[in-house]
């Protein structure tokens, strides 16, 4: 904690004092809490924090949730203190406003206005929203098939999209150092990272696949529709499913629907929940439920907290 404290001083130009938090103190707090971190108090601005520190590295959405129960249970605002990590698990934490200290390189405190960074750091405009075709090859070699040393021809193939709109795809995943292409007459596909590692890296560029959404009446017996939200969610989790029944379509499909049963399709009522995606859900799945990571992004920014721990079962199910 020396060195935290000579950061803080020297950063902020104020003096302070970190000591442990007493036992009795402690007391009330879940043992998960006492057994993955060590728990300090600091008084910075006539206020006092609860400085947070990790033993082991943590995922971001855990890590905000642990954070919410210590600063419950203190009625203090609890600060996570971390060890060097990638910038873009940095931006994670960021991204879901967790505050956070790394000694010497980052200082987040949103709630206290602040957000401090290593002299000299670069920060780097973030890249625009992926491009459909580029999630889909993404998603597709996370969980479907490796596309590690294919050319581009026969991944547009495997994708079923023309050579022009993958070529794109693979430009767009160039310009952000995630792949590189090998070859002089055919190019062949090479990815700089693991799998794990992609998904880290690109989950936070990557967009929410509905597109729009509508209700049925009746039944529906497409085999191109894919099981989703809630009940796609209650296969991965524990979560218990919803009575609605939601399916997952293809691009012009509400439409579709619409010119084949008008009375049937509309905006507020009906008995199934149809979400047009941005891309089909056949690519990614053969089974019939949508593919993990697409559910994951359609649901990530849900309030319910029941909805975010199931979420946190699937990521942490996935085999990479």
């Amino acid at each position: 904690m020396e060195s935290l404290k000579k950061y803080i001083e020297s950063t902020l130009g104020i003096n302070v004092e970190i000591t442990p938090i007493a036992k009795d103190r402690m007391k009330g707090l879940p043992y998960f809490i006492e057994s993955n971190y060590n728990l300090f108090s600091i008084v910075m601005f006539d206020r006092e924090l609860v400085l947070v520190e990790l033993k082991e590295n943590v995922p971001a959405g855990r890590l905000s949730k642990h954070l919410d129960i210590i600063g419950q249970s203190f009625h203090l605002l609890s600060v996570a203190v971390m060890q060097p990590i990638e910038a873009y698990n940095r931006l994670r934490l960021i991204e879901k406003k967790v505050p956070f200290i790394i000694a010497g390189k980052q200082m987040f405190m949103p709630q206290l206005f602040i957000d401090l960074k290593e002299f000299g750091v670069h920060v780097t405009e973030k890249q625009e929203t992926m491009q459909p075709a580029a999630q889909v090859l993404l998603l597709f070699h996370l969980q479907v098939e490796s596309l590690e040393g294919f050319n581009l021809k026969t991944i547009a193939e495997k994708l079923e999209y023309n050579s022009a709109t993958i070529t794109r795809a693979v430009k767009y995943l160039l310009s952000i150092n995630l792949c590189e292409l090998h070859g002089t007459k055919d190019k062949y596909l090479h990815f700089n990272s693991s799998k794990h590692e992609l998904w880290t890296k690109t989950e936070s560029f990557m967009f929410n696949p509905i597109k729009k959404t509508t209700y049925f009446s009746g039944a529906l017996n497409d085999i191109g529709l894919r099981k989703t939200n809630i009940n796609a969610l209650s296969d991965y989790s524990d979560l218990n499913p919803a009575t609605m029944i939601y399916y997952a379509a293809k691009p012009g499909y509400i439409q579709q629907l619409r010119n084949e049963n008008p009375t049937q399709t509309g905006q507020m009522e009906g008995d199934i929940c149809i979400e047009e995606w941005k891309y089909s859900p056949e690519k990614l799945s053969n089974s019939e439920t949508v593919d993990r990571l697409s559910l994951y992004l359609c649901l990530k920014e849900s309030k319910d907290e029941r909805v975010q721990d199931a979420l946190e079962q699937l990521i942490e199910k996935i085999v990479w």
